[in-house]
C-alpha cells in the first residue's frame, strides 16, 4: 500500500487540496423524497409519524432519489477509502527510527490527504462498492479532477482484483520493457561491483524517479558512503545544485502562448560520493533497431549531466552503456574538465572498482 501511495503521489497531486475545495466539484449526490405507507419500509421517518397519532395508520417514509452522478461519488468514496488505508499504511512503516531509511509519502500529498479526507463523512451514503472497468471509463469522462480520481482508482482497483501479485508485475515488468528493464540490470551491475568492493549496501526507497533521494547507500569499513540513484530527478537539489537545463527551457512556450513546464532531467544511474567522486550512466538499448549510433548518443546526455554536476564533485565520469553485442570494449577521453566514454553492463563492474580504488 506504501509503495502503491508514492506512486499515485503524482496523480494525487492534480486533486482539489481539501475536502472544501472537493465541495466545488461534488455533483448533487440525490434529492430527498417522502411518502407515506400503510407498512413500515426501510427510513421510516418515526418523529413525523409519531405526530399523526399512535399506533399509527400510516407511517412517513424518507427516500432518495439518486442520480446518475452517482457514479462519480461512488467511486470517489471507494477512492478515499483506500487511500486513507493506503496512508495509516505508510505511517505505520515510518516513524523516528527510519526517517532516514525509508521514503516517506511527500508532505505535500500527506497533507493534501489529511484535508480531503473528510469528505468521506459527507459521502458514507454512496455505495462504495469496487469500481468496475466501466465506472472507471466513465468517470475519466467527466473531465477534471474526476479523471485524476479515476486514474487512482485504476491503481487501487488493479491491487483489488489481482492481489499483490498485479503489483509485483508492474514493479518487475515497468513500462518501457525491455529498455527499463536494461536499466535495473546496469543497476544490478553497479551494486554487484559496490558488493564486490567490500561495501554494505543500504535499500533506502522504492526505485523510481517520483523519490526525492538515492536508492541505495553503499557504506565501507572504513566510514566511505556512497549514494546510488536510479532516474536521479531530484539530485540537483540534494547536491547544491541549479538544473540548468530546467531553468533554460524554462522560457520555450507552446503553440498558444502558455509557459512550458520544464522537469527536472534525471541521470539513468548516478553513483556518488558527495563532494569527492561521480559516476554518471546513461542506459540505451536500442532493442528494434539495433542501432550502433543510439548508443553514442546516450554519451550527450551523460556528458551535460556530468557537467551540470561537476561542480559539487572534485571528480565526475559520464558512461553511455549499452548491450555488450555493440560495445565490444571499454573507451573513454577527458573532455573539459569530466571524463566521457562507453561501456557494456559486462564493464560496470570494472568500472565501478576503478572508481573505488582511486582513493
Amino acid at each position: 500500500m506504501r509503495i502503491l501511495l508514492l506512486q499515485c503521489s503524482p496523480l494525487l497531486r492534480r486533486w482539489p487540496r481539501s475536502a472544501r475545495e472537493w465541495q466545488n466539484h461534488l455533483p448533487v449526490l440525490s434529492d430527498r423524497r417522502q411518502f407515506w405507507s400503510d407498512t413500515p419500509q426501510v427510513r421510516v421517518d418515526w418523529a413525523k409519524t409519531r405526530r399523526t397519532g399512535w399506533p399509527p395508520t400510516a407511517f412517513a417514509i424518507r427516500r432518495r432519489h439518486r442520480s446518475t452522478d452517482l457514479i462519480t461519488l461512488s467511486v470517489l468514496a471507494w477512492t478515499l477509502e483506500k487511500l486513507e488505508h493506503a496512508l495509516q499504511a505508510s505511517r505505520s512503516l515510518t516513524g523516528p527510527h527510519t526517517d532516514s531509511l525509508v521514503e516517506q509519502v511527500a508532505e505535500d500529498v500527506e497533507t493534501m490527504l489529511v484535508r480531503t479526507l473528510p469528505l468521506l463523512d459527507q459521502l458514507d451514503e454512496s455505495d462504495q462498492t469496487t469500481p468496475t472497468r466501466e465506472d472507471i471509463r466513465a468517470v475519466r469522462a467527466s473531465g477534471w479532477p474526476w479523471n485524476a480520481v479515476a486514474e487512482v482508482a485504476a491503481f487501487f482497483t488493479a491491487l483489488e482484483r489481482g492481489g499483490a501479485d498485479v503489483l509485483a508485475r508492474a514493479l518487475l515488468y515497468p513500462g518501457g520493457f525491455p529498455e527499463t528493464v536494461f536499466q535495473l540490470s546496469a543497476l544490478g551491475s553497479v551494486l554487484i561491483a559496490c558488493e564486490e568492493a567490500g561495501a554494505a549496501i543500504t535499500s533506502l526507497r522504492p526505485i523510481g524517479y517520483m523519490t526525492k533521494g538515492p536508492v541505495y547507500r553503499a557504506s565501507f569499513a572504513s566510514g566511505e558512503s556512497w549514494d546510488l540513484w536510479c532516474e536521479a530527478a531530484r539530485c540537483w537539489q540534494t547536491y547544491g545544485l541549479a538544473d540548468r537545463y530546467r531553468d533554460l527551457a524554462g522560457a520555450l512556450i507552446t503553440r498558444n502562448g502558455t509557459p512550458f513546464q520544464s522537469r527536472n532531467i534525471r541521470p539513468d544511474i548516478l553513483l556518488a560520493r558527495p563532494g569527492v567522486r561521480a559516476l554518471v550512466v546513461e542506459c540505451k538499448f536500442p532493442s528494434d533497431s539495433h542501432d550502433p549510433g543510439y548508443v553514442a548518443q546516450g554519451m550527450y546526455q551523460a556528458s551535460y549531466y556530468a557537467h551540470q554536476l561537476k561542480p559539487a564533485f572534485e571528480e565526475v565520469q559520464a558512461l553511455a552503456v549499452g548491450p555488450r553485442e555493440l560495445v565490444p570494449h571499454q573507451v573513454g577521453q577527458d573532455l573539459g574538465l569530466v571524463s566521457v566514454g562507453l561501456a557494456s553492463v559486462d564493464h560496470l563492474v570494472e568500472v565501478v572498482g576503478a572508481l573505488f580504488g582511486r582513493g
